[in-house]
């Protein structure tokens, strides 16, 4: 399978070293977004966890290959324009968006959901920590577990501190008790390895434009 990454740096030279190691995959290239050098040939597979910039590109690229590329993106922070653009590319390539592809943030969700349910009256409370270079607050994974509790974004409690990859809480408040829920990354090694195997399940699915 030819995969091509999107973003030089520390995410994509992360995914890029989870891809060398699986045998699916028997052509990698990285692209860096910015500078428009993609290749002539049409790739199987993109993997962007890059800019939220980059989409102009990839829908470029995708458009003048014909499409029918599987297309995994883990980029938050866009724009209106931007999201114009990959609802533009939905229509062409089949598109797996998420804002964390890790396997606990997934099993977190499902947790959140049923807790809600369990204590209607909780006030809940959401804090997000991530590395100083991240651009976005909140993050689109605490946005997310806004949608699922059904609360505001605006409340969401942000640090951006040295290099942690990601640590996420909720609170739920009750009278003399708090149950809180955690998640911590220590690597950026689970979400590269989780995008990975979306990306080839998408790939091998029947999902065809």
């Amino acid at each position: 399978m030819y995969l091509i990454i999107v973003g030089t740096g520390a995410m994509g030279q992360m995914v890029r070293e989870c891809a060398g190691e699986d045998k699916t995959f028997d052509r990698i290239e990285m692209v860096e977004p910015l500078d428009g050098n993609w290749p002539e040939e049409k790739a199987d597979l993109i993997i962007d966890f890059s800019h939220p910039k980059a989409i102009k590109g990839i829908y470029e690229y995708c458009l003048k290959q014909g499409g029918g590329i599987h297309v995994v993106m883990g980029t938050t922070g866009q724009t209106a324009e931007e999201e114009q653009l990959i609802r533009m590319l939905e229509k062409i390539c089949p598109l797996v968006r998420k804002s964390n592809f890790s396997r606990g943030i997934e099993a977190m969700n499902e947790l959140l959901k049923k807790i809600k349910n369990i204590l209607p009256a909780a006030e809940i409370h959401i804090e997000e920590i991530h590395h100083k270079k991240k651009i976005d607050a909140p993050s689109g994974t605490a946005k997310t577990m806004c949608k699922t509790l059904d609360e505001d974004a605006s409340r969401v409690g942000s640090i951006r501190m040295g290099t942690v990859p990601g640590t996420h809480r909720v609170y739920f408040a009750l009278e003399d008790e708090i149950l809180e829920i955690t998640h911590t990354a220590y690597s950026k090694k689970i979400f590269a390895k989780g995008a990975l195997e979306v990306g080839k399940t998408l790939a091998n699915s029947k999902n065809t434009y």
